[in-house]
């Protein structure tokens, strides 16, 4: 009767185990042991209670009372093995489920106990033959099978591993997991094509099964389907919206292939289910930076770091934000907080080389790029950023070095051989530089600024068709964009319509091609023409126009078109160049105003300008010191004028020294409108490549314009007359950054126009 009672206590017992009241089962495990101590079963289960509770000791306890009993009890060993095992104790844990295997030798669930302990435990080999065996005694465990393949997977017998995968997803089609081990283990022995055909097939038994789909991504972006493997990304955010792990990876495929703003969306997701993943806020913050949006690119990297204060990647692109929005002190203290965090990082020096170029200290940003180089020799963009900044201090052939050394690390990065070309370009060699431009084409053909930068080449050579076809690409630039909403002019007729033409490049490129606006009046309709404030009182005498400044409030218009693509719209070859001057004058009353400055002066009156603006790119290479030009110019029979607006403060002595030699007009010249007066009351002007040049081939008065050897496109090859410019002359270096030839040339072809009656300039 005892027997039977304690029998029925114990299964209560344990039903209330199973039930999830172990304190209920415990107690009646307790009552059990009171009224027989030595119950096997109730010890063990008692053990199992305690363990279970985290009272390692008392489940200990009672394990050792219930072996001290029976040493062989098959039960507790497989208590004692999951206990050891949650412990850690691998060893221990396997120790005990392989005795209980020995007495137990045809338990398959027994067997798959000490697997998965040698698994834990790292030893596969063993772990296999433990599955093998229990499966030459019962095949049909699917589960045990999938279980070997992982075994035989980490033990680097991939074949085998492969084979086993195959026959659990042919037993069970429905087993994900199996599907999916299999297919990564293909693409992880580069048979990739082959893993995409198990994805598809496992996909096809498993639709919506979202690891299906982020393998089949992987294998996918691995053979270069970048397209198809974001389709199967999208779909795993739909099918599991939260999934941040593939949302991010979705991101930066997205990112990468080009669709920035759609990156941005799920990078906002992103953080949205994670506001403390710093990554996240940096990637937001690269790709709002290539999209302009710069205020939101700086909060991103200012939320990264709040989160990760010494996350160098945020602070170089936080960096970069800042110089972007011409903080250059900010961005430069930015660099140097990125370099403090991570010393051998190249990218830190990189950009702070940069920043520091930007900021003018040419030697402390080339000691900061070669730092770069060093710490990273095989990264293209150091040598690139390197070839940069030796270009910028007149290294030719140093910037030339480094540039061929990014092309070899990167052959098929566009914006590398894009450089190069530039290079090339400002080697003189453009031949070499067309050829190099047309590969980076080739390369990107789609890049914006690879083929804006061809156009000039092609603009340069004469192909002036292709070249400004290419030279629109600039509005898909981000240092071109401009904010211009509206249907854009194609060269129509719109009579009964209001035509926006904005420029929105420098002032001798809106000199330059205000030539086409009688042809676009003869389309019919109204004209508004938005230029830079310096040009508009010259240009409000345009007829048929009105003249609105930059930043002013623009009347409602109907289309828009940039000034700089009317010469695409109408088609203009080197042979249909509207050249008919002067298609600029300057206000008569203005004119005798001057006439009578400069009028007891019997001499030839020659203006000047021997420099541009120190911001522009190629100053260093178009630009004049006075002392190198003023003094050659004074001689008998000329008056020279300077025309040059806020001198250096290196010509301020040369000017003082040559006295009445030089007369000063610019404190007299407000705005163009005064300097177009000024040329006319002129007989020649002798100018570097600036703005002026252009006034006066617009105004159709003689000037000499002398030309660095890496030419601007508008200048053409080989030339000493513009197609242009009618009353232009050019004079060209026949050497990078050397005049020497230049000046004496012109010196005596002064002279010679100053001693020879009605000599032609």
């Amino acid at each position: 009767m005892v027997a039977a009672a304690l029998d029925l206590m114990l299964r209560e017992a344990a039903q209330h185990y199973n039930s999830g009241r172990p304190d209920s089962a415990d107690t009646l495990c307790g009552e059990i042991l009171e009224l027989r101590p030595n119950y096997l079963p109730a010890l063990h289960l008692a053990a199992v209670l305690a363990l279970s509770a985290g009272r390692i000791a008392q489940g200990t306890d009672l394990l050792g009372r219930v072996f001290s009993l029976d040493p062989d009890h098959v039960p507790a060993l497989v208590t004692l093995g999951d206990a050891l095992a949650v412990q850690g104790q691998r060893d221990g844990a396997v120790a005990a489920f392989r005795r209980a295997v020995m007495l137990r030798p045809l338990d398959v669930a027994l067997q798959a106990k000490l697997g998965a302990a040698l698994v834990d435990a790292a030893r596969f080999a063993e772990a296999a033959s433990t599955y093998q065996a229990a499966l030459a005694r019962d095949p049909t465990q699917v589960q045990m099978r999938f279980n070997l393949a992982v075994c035989l997977a980490a033990d680097g017998r991939l074949a085998e591993a492969e084979q086993a995968y195959r026959t659990v997803v042919a037993r069970d089609p429905a087993h994900k997991a199996a599907w999916l081990r299999l297919g990564n283990l293909l693409a992880d022995r580069y048979d990739v094509d082959a893993a995409i055909a198990i994805c598809h097939e496992g996909l096809s038994a498993n639709p919506n099964e979202p690891s299906l789909h982020v393998a089949m991504a992987a294998c996918l972006y691995r053979c270069g389907r970048r397209d198809d493997a974001i389709g199967h990304y999208r779909k795993v955010t739909e099918l599991a919206p939260e999934d941040a792990a593939t949302l991010r990876k979705l991101g930066l495929l997205l990112h990468e292939a080009g669709r920035t703003k759609d990156a941005v969306e799920i990078y906002r997701r992103c953080a949205a289910l994670n506001s403390t993943d710093a990554e996240i806020h940096n990637h937001l913050c690269v790709c709002l930076t290539e999209l302009g949006q710069l205020d939101g690119a700086r909060a991103s990297a200012e939320r990264a770091l709040q989160i990760n204060p010494g996350y160098a990647k945020a602070y170089n692109n936080l960096g970069i934000v800042l110089k972007r929005q011409d903080k250059i002190e900010a961005a430069i203290a930015c660099h140097r907080h990125a370099i403090a965090a991570d010393p051998d990082d190249a990218d830190g020096y990189a950009n702070l080389a940069v920043a520091l170029h930007q900021k003018g200290e040419l030697d402390e940003a080339l000691t900061a790029a070669r730092h770069a180089v060093s710490r990273a020799p095989e990264h293209p963009l150091v040598h690139a950023n390197l070839a940069g900044l030796l270009h910028g201090r007149g290294d030719l052939d140093g910037a030339l070095a480094a540039s061929h050394r990014a092309v070899a690390l990167a052959p098929e990065n566009p914006i590398l051989h894009t450089n190069l070309a530039g290079l090339l370009h400002s080697k003189g060699d453009i031949d070499a530089a067309l050829a190099t431009s047309r590969h980076a084409v080739a390369l990107g053909p789609e890049h914006p600024l690879v083929r804006y930068n061809h156009s000039h080449l092609l603009l340069l050579c004469g192909d002036l068709q292709n070249g400004f076809a290419d030279y629109r690409w600039r509005s898909r630039c981000a240092e071109h964009s401009v904010s211009v909403t509206g249907p854009e002019w194609q060269g129509e007729p719109f009579a009964g319509r209001t035509l926006l033409i904005f420029a929105e490049q420098g002032l001798g490129d809106t000199l330059q091609f205000i030539r086409y606006l009688p042809m676009v009046a003869a389309k019919g309709g109204a004209i508004v023409l938005q230029v830079q404030p310096p040009l508009v009182p010259l240009l409000r005498a345009l007829p048929d126009v009105t003249v609105v400044a930059q930043g002013a409030p623009l009347p409602p218009v109907d289309l828009q078109v940039a000034l700089m693509d009317l010469a695409h719209v109408f088609r203009t070859t080197l042979d249909s160049i509207p050249a008919d001057t002067p298609f600029l004058k300057a206000d008569p009353d203005q004119v005798e105003t001057w006439r009578r400055a400069v009028g007891d002066v019997t001499g030839l009156k020659v203006g000047v300008v021997w420099a541009g603006s120190t911001v522009h790119k190629s100053d260093r290479y178009r630009s004049l010191a006075a002392q190198a030009l003023l003094p050659r110019l004074v001689m008998p029979g000329v008056q020279l004028y300077s025309l040059q607006k806020e001198p250096r403060s290196a010509d301020l002595p040369v000017l003082a020294a040559l006295g009445s030699a030089v007369i000063d007009l610019a404190p007299g010249l407000n705005d163009f409108s005064d300097t177009a007066a000024a040329v006319a009351a002129l007989d020649l002007v002798i100018s570097v490549d600036t703005s002026l040049a252009h006034l006066a081939g617009a105004m159709g008065r003689p000037a000499w314009v002398l030309l660095p050897y890496a030419q601007d496109w508008r200048w053409l090859r080989h030339r000493e007359d513009s197609p242009w410019y009618r009353s232009l002359r050019l004079f060209r270096q026949k050497r990078p950054l050397i005049w020497d030839d230049v000046l004496p040339r012109v010196t005596a072809e002064l002279q010679r126009l100053a001693t020879t009656p009605n000599a032609e300039s």
